[in-house]
């Protein structure tokens, strides 16, 4: 999420500032064009909701996680996000822009479109914060309680490794669909790419794996 923020902040600024492009332009262009490029992907199949949902609710990209005995922040995974994330994030930018837009219209033209800039970062952030990871948890559970016995027991490769007291990624085919589980180890070892393993079980955020 904060990748994202700056890279609107900062673009949206720099267009306002340097380009001959209105501020209105580039909001309804975010807005639009991120929407639509978000339900083709999700209408054709190339976002995954409920995987997707599952990665950003359950802390994927911004977890702590633990590690010789105590926690730390992976800080590298604080600049990782979905597609969903990113697109939904800029779609929500570019509709609160044009919401704050003419809020502003009694300041100085530059004011008022670094205003407006500032606060559709900042409603996007509570949006995304109390709302759309709200909906994501509702559909990380829908799909973990409808995975939990239709999953458990089946077999799968290892796509993302599973570092020590870590998280990765199995999939597993079934009826030459795949499927993409986040999951972990019971003991907390870890497990590279390319390792076969059984799901023992789905409890909480996670499938839970041992190798075969």
């Amino acid at each position: 999420m904060i990748p994202i923020l700056i890279l609107l902040g900062l673009g949206s600024a720099a267009a306002a500032a340097f380009s001959k492009i209105s501020l209105i332009v580039i909001y309804l262009s975010l807005a639009i064009g991120f929407t639509s490029l978000l339900m083709f992907l999700l209408f054709f199949g190339f976002i995954d909701l409920g995987d997707q949902a599952s990665a950003d609710a359950a802390g994927v990209h911004d977890s702590t996680v633990m590690h010789d005995g105590g926690a730390h922040l992976d800080t590298a995974s604080l600049f990782m996000v979905s597609p969903l994330t990113f697109l939904s994030s800029g779609a929500l930018f570019g509709a609160y822009g044009l919401i704050t837009l003419p809020i502003f219209d009694f300041l100085p033209t530059n004011i008022k479109d670094y205003t407006s800039i500032l606060m559709s970062l900042i409603l996007t952030a509570f949006s995304y914060l109390f709302v759309i990871r709200t909906l994501f948890r509702l559909l990380k559970s829908t799909s973990i309680s409808k995975s939990k016995f239709f999953f458990e027991g089946k077999e799968g490769d290892i796509v993302e490794a599973i570092s020590e007291n870590g998280i990765g990624k199995v999939a597993i085919r079934i009826d030459n669909e795949v499927h993409y589980i986040y999951v972990r180890t019971e003991d907390g070892r870890p497990i590279p790419v390319g390792r076969r393993v059984r799901i023992k079980r789905i409890a909480g955020d996670y499938g839970y794996v041992e190798e075969i």
